[in-house]
């Protein structure tokens, strides 16, 4: 299944934003920065995959799972699938 949505240079961007701070954390640890700094920087790549991660699940639920439930589609088993996804984003 291909993602739901159609904003894909969106993801693109935010991806890209991720990786220059994942880039940037490990150049950080390699210069042997401040522990609050590095901290810090983790908390923001963090908080921007779980951002990336929200979109892209708000963009499932407004398409796949919506079109399935419409269509009588292997209802139960996307159900189990979403709540699945919601057991990962809680932890």
């Amino acid at each position: 299944m291909s993602l739901c949505g159609d904003d894909h240079p969106k993801l693109i961007a935010r991806i890209n934003r991720i990786e220059g701070q994942v880039r940037g954390l490990k150049k950080m640890v390699e210069e042997n920065r401040d522990c609050l700094q590095v901290l810090k920087q983790v908390a923001a790549a963090s908080g921007a995959l779980r951002s990336l991660g929200t979109v892209i699940l708000e963009d499932h639920l407004k398409g796949c799972v919506t079109k399935a439930i419409i269509n009588r589609e292997n209802e139960s088993e996307l159900i189990d699938q979403v709540v699945d996804l919601f057991n990962k984003f809680s932890r």
